[in-house]
This record gives C-alpha cells, structure tokens and sequence, in this order.
C-alpha cells in the first residue's frame, strides 16, 4: 500500500499550499481523505494516561493520574463532577470519561494540584482534539486552532524527547519518583504517546486544513465541514437500528448486504418523515407524527442549523484565516512549553525550524511500511496502550464497570456540604426545587447555606 501512487491518479483533488507553510506536510495532490475515528482518538490519549507501561515525561514534569486522584480525594464532587471510576475504570472505551477529565472546571481546579502543569498541559491537548473535532458547536477557523494546538504541543514534546538521551530521561524520572521505586524503561517511546495516536492527530489536522482549502477554493461544497459526523458512531447506530427493525413475527438480526441496503432504505424514509413531522408539528398541531426520542437526542442538529453553520464558516474562511489561526495555535504552545522548562524563552524553536524537525522526525518513525527496510529510530519503537493485559490492570484491584457506579453502597452522604466553589453544577442533577412525586430519588442537602435536592446517583 505504501508504494500505492493514488494521488497521481484521475480526479484526484488539487490544492495550492503556499510555499510559506512549512508546517504543512500534505501533498497538494490527494486522490482520497479521510479522518482517523476522534472519539477512540481520545480513548486512546486516556488509556495511555492510565496505562501502567507508559511513564509521560512532558519538559521537568511528570504526566500522572494521580494528579486527578489528588484532586478528587481533597475537593468536592460538586466543584469538578469526577469520581474515581472516571480514572480507574475496566472500560477502556469510556468517552464520557474523557470529557469529565479534560472538562474546563478540572483543568481549572488542578491548578491547585502541586506539580500539576504537564498533567494539566496532557489533559488540554484531550481538550483541544474535542473542541476541533467532536464538538458540534465550535466554528472551523477555532476547530482548525483547536486541532493545531494539540499538533504544536506534540511537535515540541516529540522533538525535544529526540534531543535527549535514554540515560537523561531515566535520571529526570528517577528524580522526579525518588519516592518510589523506578523501573527503567526499554524505550523512550515509554516516556510518550502511542506513534499511532501521534500520526493521527497529524492526519486529522492536516485534513482539516485541506479541507478548508478545497472549499476555499471552491473544489467541494460547503456542507463537507460538518466534521462531527465523520466519525464511527454514526455508522454504528445506523448499524444498530437496522438490526433493531427486524419483523414483528422474526427474531433473526443477521442479514445480507442486500438485505442491509434494503433496510438501510427504510430507515432512510422514517428518518426523512421524522424531520417532516418535526417541521410540521410547529405549524401545524392538527397533523402530528410522535416518535419518541431518547432524551440525549434532544439537542440534535437539523439541516437549517447545518446550513446556518457552513456558511457562516465559509464566510470566515480565508487563507489568512487559517494562517492566523496556525500562528495562534503555535504561539499558545510555546507559551506553555516553556512553563515546563522544556525550552527556555529565548531558545524556543522557530515555527519554520521545529517544522523541519519534527517532518525528519516524522519520516523517521513510520509505523510500518514493508517494502523498505525500517530506517526508524529503535528507541521509539511503538507501543499500544488498548490491548488489557495483566500489567495494566488497576492497581486497586476493583476497577468499576459504569460511571455511575458507586465505589461504596453504605458510604455515608453528608447534609451539609460547605466551601464548595462552583455556583452551578454543570452535567450533575443538582436543582433548587423538585417534583414532589420523585422525592424518593434525591437526597436535601445544604450546600454554602443554601438548600438543594441532589440526585442519588450524583451522590455516588
């Protein structure tokens, strides 16, 4: 595949990429482009933060759970909304844990975490792939910001791990865990991320920009910036529909692909009368289909909004957009590479050199590519972090299956909850009135002096 000249090929896509941007890696020549799936891009971030083989070394600061684990043990549940099960679970596909721990309010509150700054810098690039990538509501010139801040950030961390040796990053980390005992890695490529979460946030962001450029440019239509949809979930629950519309009188959920188009069509035709109706049932309440939703389904994105949102991207985006976007980016990361003594001030890379490296660094570390001899650097040879075996099982040894779970059914919940900081409770059920009818289901508590009903499961 890799000797593959699919770009050279008949209608293939062409952009110009201005000579300047050396920190673009495409060709301008792209016969096929697509997304690496972002959701289990940031599962992949996760695992490897909770993975026992990997010991992220970011500048003089170490990336470490057990920041999160400090931050849950000494502030309120109510001020971050994390529970030990978002950080030691056995699922290793759990995306809502991804979003609680890279939430603005933990990133804020880790602040009071010591040592917390690489931790915290790990948890943003999380961040950074879901606002540019998953988020619905972000703008393409901040989703391309978004993606490139994480892309900077990664350049500088992946260059500057090339500039040192082994035996250094062991003697930074024996200090830094002169508590504990330290087992040497084999690798540098311990002290990292995956080489295959690397590459993919690099295509991704590249794809972004490409995109932007193609539209720009007048070669694709404007609807193809929807990028929240080009991911795996959307073809999983069309999938799971299509089993669910088996017959009244059949149990059978296997089928053909004939029989999958075939029912792929009607789930076409009741997805389209569903939209009618919902159009309809504004103007006109005598004529009313009801389906029923699911209540997470209830902020779901129409056409008109679609529509709405591309062109006002295509009204932003320009070439100098992107430009000024990608130089942001690159100045955000710098800033914050600095706070970690990974560069000093006056000795940070230029864009136009670490673009240089980090391609040299890049070309050197191609995961596999059988039709040449592996030229790669051995000490980052790459590694995965999704495979569960023995060695990277919780150390307590009750990881906790679902988020809601509770670590303790007879834990005792206090009534009066005081110096917690946060005024609003952002994905918690916590409410100044209830139906009296669902009483049973919350707890009263007084919290700073004022009287709540907490619901039973945020309590866990």
């Amino acid at each position: 595949m890799p000797n593959q000249q699919f770009h050279l090929r008949d209608n293939a896509f062409y952009v110009g990429i201005p000579k300047s941007w050396d920190w673009f890696f495409m060709r301008n020549h792209q016969r096929i482009v697509f997304f690496q799936d972002s959701i289990h891009l940031c599962t992949k971030l996760r695992n490897r933060l909770l993975s026992s083989k990997a010991t992220m070394l970011f500048g003089d600061k170490l990336i470490s759970i057990g920041h999160i684990l400090q931050l849950i043990g000494t502030s309120s549940k109510l001020n971050h909304n994390l529970v030990k099960s978002d950080v030691l679970p056995k699922d290793r596909q759990n995306f809502v844990s991804c979003e609680k721990i890279s939430n603005e309010v933990v990133l804020n509150d880790l602040t009071s975490i010591p040592a917390f700054e690489a931790t915290k810098i790990y948890l943003e690039i999380i961040r950074n792939i879901r606002y540019a990538f998953i988020n619905k509501d972000t703008n393409y010139i901040d989703r391309i910001h978004y993606a490139w801040r994480s892309v900077f950030l990664i350049r500088f961390w992946y260059t500057w791990l090339s500039t040192k040796t082994k035996s250094e990053l062991d003697s930074t980390i024996a200090e830094l865990l002169f508590s504990q005992a330290h087992k040497k890695k084999n690798t540098k490529q311990q002290y990292f991320i995956t080489l295959p979460a690397m590459f993919s946030i690099e295509i991704n962001s590249h794809i972004l920009v490409y995109l932007a450029l193609l539209v720009i440019q007048h070669k694709l239509p404007t609807t193809c910036l929807n990028v929240p949809i080009f991911n795996s979930q959307t073809c999983e629950s069309t999938f799971r529909s299509c089993r669910a519309m088996s017959g009244p009188f059949s149990s059978i959920v296997n089928f053909t692909v004939h029989q999958f188009s075939q029912r792929v069509k009607k789930l076409s035709f009741l997805n389209s009368i569903r939209c009618q109706a919902n159009h309809s049932n504004a103007n006109d309440s005598n004529n009313k289909f009801l389906f029923p939703r699911h209540h997470k389904q209830s902020r779901t994105i129409d056409s008109k909004q679609i529509s709405s949102i591309t062109s006002t991207s295509i009204v932003e985006l320009t070439v100098e957009a992107l430009e000024n976007a990608i130089l942001q980016a690159y100045s955000y990361a710098s800033r914050l590479v600095c706070h970690v003594n990974m560069y000093e001030q006056h000795h940070i890379l230029s864009l136009r050199k670490m673009s240089k490296l980090a391609s040299f660094q890049l070309q050197k570390s191609r995961i596999v590519d059988y039709s040449h001899l592996n030229q790669h650097d051995p000490d980052f040879d790459s590694d995965s972090d999704d495979s569960s075996d023995e060695e990277d099982e919780d150390t307590t040894g009750n990881g906790i299956d679902k988020e809601d779970s509770t670590e303790d059914d007879d834990n005792y919940v206090s009534d009066h909850l005081f110096k917690v900081s946060s005024t609003t409770f952002q994905g918690m059920r916590v409410f100044d009135s209830i139906n009296p009818t669902l009483a049973k289901s919350y707890f009263i508590i007084n919290i700073n002096g004022a009287k709540k009903y907490l619901h039973k499961q945020t309590a866990a």
